[in-house]
């Protein structure tokens, strides 16, 4: 979970990935695809009100949504 690592303060996603055997030989528009959907997934979530107990959920899932968008719109130039 990239994105996560990189909402956390790691590396660029698309350095690690990319540097990675699996990532340099995965399929670039599955991935793109792949991004686009993560990306959407989390910020969605995000917007959804927090369940009982897990008052830190949505902003996190927020950063993790922000973190994938910024590594997808990095791919998409």
């Amino acid at each position: 979970m990239l994105p996560c690592v990189r909402a956390q303060g790691g590396p660029d996603p698309e350095e690690v990935f990319t540097t990675h055997p699996l990532g340099r030989s995965a399929d670039p528009d599955a991935v793109t695809t792949a991004l686009a959907a993560l990306s959407a997934y989390f910020l969605r979530n995000s917007l959804h009100p927090a369940p009982p107990g897990l008052p830190t959920l949505r902003p996190f899932q927020r950063a993790q949504g922000d973190a994938a968008l910024a590594w997808l719109r990095g791919r998409l130039g």
